[in-house]
């Protein structure tokens, strides 16, 4: 029996660490239920702090982009973020899915061959498909390229120049994927994606699937970190998650529920050994949100596999309150304010609108969309009276946007106020001209 602990600390440091950590114990119904159900709220354990000038890297699996589309929403500069790819980045409309890797073993790849030029492969990664005008670059996101060399070979160089760029950032935030990989023996490398069948029918041999262990992710989180840390010339600050999505299917021969739970577990426990050994490292749970979330608001699409954008936006409210200077005095961004109240919204939670605005009365009260769920919430408790106020203040905030003063509207009837109505349908016809189907619609008594 080996005895090599994450962690070894005396019996009385234990104890200290019980006495002093607030969030030492899992919430239930009676005590912080609320910090579980039905929107988990993990907290991090910040080792640095972010400026809100610093800019921000952002390598990965596809939650990596919603990581870098909400930065971006909160006006972070995110030097990953990038549409100058030529004609072949041009192609998809949507580039992003061309950064998306989805091992860490792709991660490294794409850093290594940006960093040191002499080690990228060249051409020898553009697998031609035995078809005209086709080839296969099974290290992008999306793999089938149809157009000639120079215009492959343009946008490697521009995507290279993009990857390059984890060099100077301030800050490298890395989402791991999966675990199921692909391995090329004859270029002795891993792969992002699967080779295509075509691929595999013309070489059977050169090809292997490859399910990494433990040891294999905690090497190649090292040699990442080793690598950023050989070419930078500032300080490294790195955030490492897992992707919540889940596998779309598996190759090996289990249950696909059982093969990513495998694959999101062995990379969570690999992180914690890492940013033991690694300065400058945090990990950040963004799985922890989504996985422990209830699932009608953790997932977006209908599908079980793309996180809500709701939840995302909280999320990253969470990495900006937590992580960014002068962002500690503020409990939640407006945005994801917004995005909680939605969820729970959405949810029939309504009590769990209200304490929302008890945390935050202020943004709530400088916010006409917050104040209109707010008062839809007291609507649907019968507080018709207090739902009407609320209507009426975000009117006064907003009074452009037609929901509070329809909201205000529809209220009149249970509140048996006639004239009232009236004196706000005129008002209606001229703000709103072009909304005459709701005030056809408008029913009193």
């Amino acid at each position: 029996m080996t005895d090599k602990p994450l962690s070894s600390i005396s019996a009385a440091a234990a104890y200290d660490n019980a006495k002093s950590n607030k969030l030492r114990s899992y919430p239930s119904p009676k005590r912080d239920g609320d910090r579980l159900y039905p929107l988990a709220a993990p907290s991090a354990k910040p080792s640095f702090a972010m400026k809100p000038t610093d800019s921000v890297f952002t390598i990965g699996s596809c939650f990596a982009r919603n990581v870098e589309s909400a930065l971006l929403d909160i006006g972070m500069t995110v030097t990953s973020n990038e549409d100058q790819l030529g004609v072949v980045g041009d192609s998809l409309g949507f580039t992003p899915n061309f950064f998306n890797k989805y091992s860490i073993h792709s991660i490294y790849n794409d850093l290594k061959w940006a960093l040191e030029r002499d080690t990228y492969p060249g051409d020898a990664i553009i697998y031609p498909m035995h078809k005209d005008g086709l080839y296969a670059d099974m290290q992008l996101g999306m793999s089938k390229l149809e157009f000639g060399m120079d215009d492959i070979r343009d946008f490697r160089t521009r995507y290279l120049d993009v990857m390059a760029r984890a060099r100077d950032a301030d800050v490298v935030i890395i989402t791991l994927g999966y675990v199921e990989t692909w391995y090329d023996t004859k270029l002795e490398i891993y792969l992002n994606t699967s080779p295509p069948q075509p691929l595999i029918k013309a070489e059977p041999n050169r090809f292997e699937f490859r399910v990494l262990s433990y040891n294999d992710i905690l090497t190649a989180l090292h040699d990442v970190h080793a690598l950023l840390l050989k070419h930078r010339t500032k300080p490294l600050k790195m955030l490492v998650t897992v992707s919540p999505v889940p596998l779309l299917s598996t190759f090996r021969d289990v249950d696909v529920l059982v093969a990513n739970t495998y694959s999101k577990s062995v990379q969570r426990a690999a992180i914690d050994e890492f940013i033991r050994d690694a300065d400058g490292v945090d990990y950040f749970p963004s799985y922890e949100f989504v996985i422990l979330s209830n699932p009608e608001l953790a997932w977006a699409r209908g599908d079980y596999r793309h996180v809500s954008p709701d939840l995302v936006a909280r999320i990253m409210s969470n990495v900006v309150t937590q992580y960014v200077e002068g962002a500690e005095d503020t409990a939640m961004t407006t945005q994801a304010l917004q995005a909680s109240t939605r969820m729970l919204y959405k949810v029939e939670d309504y009590a769990g609108v209200k304490a929302l605005h008890s945390k935050h009365p202020d943004i709530f009260a400088s916010d006409a969309d917050l104040l209109v769920m707010l008062g839809n919430a007291h609507t649907k408790t019968r507080e018709i009276e207090t739902a009407f106020g609320l209507f009426a203040q975000a009117h006064t905030l907003a009074p452009k946007k037609p929901a509070p003063l329809e909201r205000l509207i529809t209220l009149c009837r249970p509140m048996r106020e006639l004239d009232q109505a009236k004196e706000l349908m005129r008002k209606h016809a001229q703000l709103f001209p072009n909304r005459d189907t709701f005030r056809k619609n408008a029913t009193f008594w």
